[in-house]
Parts: structure tokens; sequence; C-alpha cells
């Protein structure tokens, strides 16, 4: 059966090669973000040689679509900038450090780990930097992501409220797959990554917020209480923190002073009103309807455990680490240290809770650096987006959305291991693609004058970052 659906699918493809011309690059990649999420590999895969699914399908399309634009002339291939040579950097020396070892003997295919979670998301990196970007792309994209986030939204109360007849995909529900169930964790079955991709719809919301008139300002706020409803049905709390980091970031750029005084004096009000009691209960409240209240709070205690653990097998790695997708062999006898007065043995059936420790230990700081200049960078050209005047609206807005989305990021990855959740870094980077490609070529479409006056106030910015 399996042999019969992967022959239907590359007959399928053969015959979308003729529609190919009327097809734009930014429909392929918006549907490569509702497809992963929703249709993945919870929802139908079956096994070959490596796992198919749905969305590895329509990637193969992707890059057929894209291959048959640039043969035809309709897109180019832009020059290369320091972000593409940092993510092919990290995608050659990942693979390097996931083969330091024997194979077989790991516990988790580092391979797999690799193609899945670095190499395809660098894929759609690359697609994006050669999609040409117009105005009405930005457009369809925010809005394509927003409604991606609505229904996510959605879900995730019918989850958490026992509405199931609402809930779609099925698998969504499925008892075999026990962890956090009863959270909001949508179609990828993690809260945490179902949280993020909401919290970048509401970057979306929050990016179009600006500049809108009234009417608009009141759908996109009604828009929002969804999205903050359905972020608060994952009961995670860095996605909490993630949501109202999407907006605070857009408003610390364009809000008044006042305004950013008072958002400062709410965040420092809401930290006494922890420290003053509100912290054990927001720490400790029951989550998992496998998982009891006692529980949730020894999930808190155990990542400063992790945090020690990671630090003493950095100290003796501290360059290329310990290989990429090798924590689970290679960490047994960090648990046994006992100079540190820690119990570290709780933490010994239990992995890296935080993104950029992992990248550290498994990867050292070669890894963690290169990973950390593709966001960094992404940050820069983001914010030169957002404050330089002369471009067009959408572009500035483009250059918030990206804002908006690391600040929705960087809580998550400081307790989750984000880079092994599905669909998180092809958002990600993603964002980051558009975001140069916009930045070094402008928006498609735009005026030659307008181009070169935009080039001209980019030589003279404050933040020197040249393409």
């Amino acid at each position: 059966m399996s042999f019969l659906a992967l022959l239907f699918a590359f007959a399928f493809a053969v015959w979308c090669i003729p529609l190919a011309r009327y097809v734009q690059m930014v429909h392929m990649l918006l549907g490569l973000l509702w497809v992963g999420t929703i249709f993945g590999p919870p929802f139908f895969a079956f096994d070959g040689p490596i796992q198919i699914s749905l969305d590895r399908l329509l990637l193969a399309i992707t890059i057929g679509v894209a291959a048959f634009h640039w043969w035809t002339g309709a897109i180019t291939l832009p020059s290369l900038n320091r972000v593409d040579v940092c993510v092919a950097a990290l995608v050659v020396y990942i693979y390097w450090s996931s083969r330091g070892y024997n194979i077989a003997e790991t516990i988790v295919d580092p391979t797999a780990r690799w193609l899945f979670y670095i190499l395809v998301p660098a894929i759609v990196y690359g697609l994006a930097r050669i999609t040409p970007f117009s105005s009405a792309d930005f457009k369809l994209l925010m809005r394509g992501i927003i409604v991606l986030g609505l229904y996510l939204s959605v879900t995730a109360v019918c989850e958490v409220k026992g509405f199931h007849s609402l809930v779609y995909p099925k698998h969504t529900l499925d008892p075999k797959v026990w962890m956090f169930l009863g959270r909001g964790r949508g179609p990828l079955l993690n809260p945490a990554g179902n949280g993020l991709i909401i919290a970048i719809a509401m970057a979306s919301v929050s990016a179009l917020f600006v500049k809108a008139d009234r009417q608009a300002r009141a759908v996109y706020a009604a828009l929002g209480v969804i999205l903050f409803l359905g972020c608060y049905a994952t009961l995670t709390r860095s996605c909490w923190l993630g949501i109202v980091g999407a907006v605070v970031a857009v408003g610390f750029v364009f809000s008044p002073r006042w305004m950013r005084v008072m958002g400062i004096a709410s965040v420092a009000l809401l930290a006494v009103a922890m420290s003053m009691g509100l912290k054990e209960q927001i720490m400790s409240f029951k989550r998992d309807k496998a998982l009891s209240a006692e529980d949730a709070a020894k999930s808190v205690e155990l990542r400063p455990l992790l945090a020690a653990v990671a630090w003493e097998m950095f100290k003796d790695k501290p360059l290329t680490g310990h290989g990429y997708g090798q924590y689970l062999q290679r960490h047994t006898s960090y648990h046994s240290i006992r100079e540190l007065g820690l119990p570290l043995e709780m933490a010994r059936p239990y992995s890296h809770h935080n993104a950029f420790l992992a990248f550290l230990v498994d990867s050292g700081l070669i890894g963690l650096g290169l990973y950390l200049a593709i966001l960094g960078m992404t940050a820069v050209y983001g914010w030169q987006l957002a404050h330089n005047g002369g471009l067009p609206l959408e572009a500035r807005q483009l250059g918030l959305f990206s804002l908006a989305t690391l600040a929705a990021y960087l809580p998550n990855a400081m307790f989750h291991n984000m880079t092994i959740i599905p669909m998180v870094q092809i958002f990600l980077l993603t964002t980051s693609g558009l975001v140069i490609t916009v930045y070094q070529r402008g928006l498609s479409g735009a005026k030659q004058g307008e181009r070169r006056r935009v080039e001209h106030q980019q030589t003279r910015s404050s933040f020197p970052v040249t393409g």
C-alpha cells in the first residue's frame, strides 16, 4: 500500500509540472507552513528509506516549482549574504558533528534529526531567499499565518474544554500519544510548538496593526483576543511570555515613550506580584491529564539541574561539543558529580530543556555561535527594515514581524529545546530568508528609483550591515 501511495504521489507531481507556471513561490511557502503544521507526519506518513509525509512531498514539489521558475527566468538567484553563509556552515558542521560516534549506539538517530530539523529548514530558508516578494505577497503571508493561528487557537481551546467533536485532525486527541494530553497541544502534539505558532500569528497581527485605520485595528484587536485565549489554552508558561513578547516588541518600536515606561512598570509589578505569592500558583498548577500539580512543580525544579549537567558537559568539550544528537548516551556519568551539592540524579531521565544549551552541549561554541549569528543578524536586518522610513509600509511591517517573531521565540527557547519541535525552525528560517531578501533586493515590483533611494538610505544607516 505504501509503494502504491508513493507511485501515486510521483504521478501527481508529474501532472503538477504544467501548473508550475501559474503558482507563485509565496503560495508554496505558505502551503508548506500550513501543511507542515496541520498535516505533518502524525496525520499521515509511511516509512521508506526515509519517512514520507504530505509536507515532505509538498517540499519536493516546491523545489521543483522553484527550479522551473528559475529555468524560465521568473526568479533569479541572489548574491550571497552573510546569513546564507552561516546557514550553510551550520548545516555542514552539524552533520559533521552528528557523525563523530558509532551511529548504531545512538538512542536517537542523529542523521534523521539533522535531516528534518537542520537540513529541511535550511532548504526552506533557501527557497525563501529566492522568492520574489511583493507587497501583495506580504499581505497574503500575514493573513495566511493569522488564519493558521486562529485555527490553532480554537482547536486548543476545544481540547482543553473537552469539545472533542470540534477538534481536527483527530490525531490531536490520540490517547496513545499521552504526553501533553489535556493541554492545547494542537496537530503538532506539542503545546510549546503550538503556542509558538500562535504567538507568531500574534506577531503578524501586531505588525499589521501598525498604520492600520480605526476599523482594521478593531478587527485586529478582536483577533488578538482569540490568539491570546488559544495561547493560554496551551497551559505553557513560556508560550504566555512569548505571545506577550511579540506584542511588546512591536510596541517598543512604535509606541510613545510614556507607553514604554508603563510597559516596563507593568512588568516590574508582575514580578513583584509573583514574588508575593502568585509564583507558587503559576509554577505548580495542574496542566496535563497525566501530570499532577506536584509533578508540574517538579518539572520547574529540574531545569537548574539540567543546566548544571549541561555546564559540566560543556566544560569538558567547549569548542566542538559531545556530538549532535549524542546527549542521551553521553550525559550519564555527569549525574554522579557530588561536588556541586545538587541532586543531579533527578535529571537523569530527561533531555535538554533549553535550545541554546542544547546547541552548546551537542555542537559546542561553534554550533551555538553559528545559530546565534543567524538569529542575531536576522534581528539586525529586521530592525533596519522597521526603522527605514524610505521603505514601503509592507517592508517595514515585515521587519516588525521578524522582530516580534524572535521575541516570541526566545522565551520558549529558554525553557524548551525548540530545535527538535516540528515546524519551529521552518517558521524561523522562512522569516529570516524573506527579511534578508527584502533587505537585499527590496519588494518585487517596486520602482527602480525607489530601490535606489532605499539602497542609498541603507548605506547611511546606523547599523551598517551589507548584503
